[in-house]
C-alpha cells in the first residue's frame, strides 16, 4: 500500500490548524529541521499544538535550541480508494517518520516500532527533508 502525505505550512491560513486525522511537525525556525512529529487523530491539530501536554516539549526545544517559536506544518493524508483510513494506519505512519528521520524530541518509535510490510509512504509539498519516500518492512 502506498500512501502520499501532502504536508503545508499552517502559518497565514489558520484553517490547517482545524484539520484531524492528519500528522504535523514541528520545525526549527532557521533550519527547517524536523524536531518532533505528531498526529492529530480525535482531535483538531490546533488541540495538539496548544494543550497543555506539549508545554514540556516547547519548554525543551526553547531551552536547548535557544528558540524562541518553532514552525509547524501539517501532513494531510491521500489514501488510496481501495483502502480505508484507520487510527492504526495513522500510528503506523507516524512511527514509521519518527524511525526513519529520527526527530530529536520524540521519544517513541526512535528505536523499535510494529511494523506495516509493504507500507510506503510519499512526502510531497513542504515536507524538508531530504528523503521524501519511505518504505516499511
Amino acid at each position: 500500500m502506498s500512501i502520499e502525505i501532502e504536508w503545508q505550512y499552517t502559518g497565514g491560513g489558520e484553517e490547517s490548524l482545524e484539520f484531524s486525522r492528519v500528522l504535523y511537525a514541528y520545525l526549527h525556525p532557521d533550519t527547517s529541521e524536523i524536531l518532533y512529529i505528531g498526529k492529530a487523530d480525535y482531535c483538531t491539530v490546533k488541540k495538539r499544538l496548544f494543550g497543555a501536554h506539549k508545554e514540556e516539549i516547547f519548554e525543551k526545544m526553547v531551552s536547548n535550541l535557544g528558540i524562541t517559536e518553532l514552525h509547524a506544518i501539517v501532513g494531510v493524508l491521500y489514501v488510496p480508494e481501495n483502502r480505508r483510513y484507520s487510527s492504526e494506519l495513522l500510528a503506523d505512519i507516524e512511527s514509521l517518520l519518527i524511525i526513519k528521520v529520527q526527530p530529536p524530541y520524540n521519544i517513541q518509535s526512535r528505536r523499535s516500532r510494529i511494523s506495516r510490510p509493504g507500507l510506503g509512504v510519499r512526502c510531497i509539498g513542504a515536507w524538508p527533508h531530504e528523503q521524501e519516500y519511505f518504505i516499511d518492512g
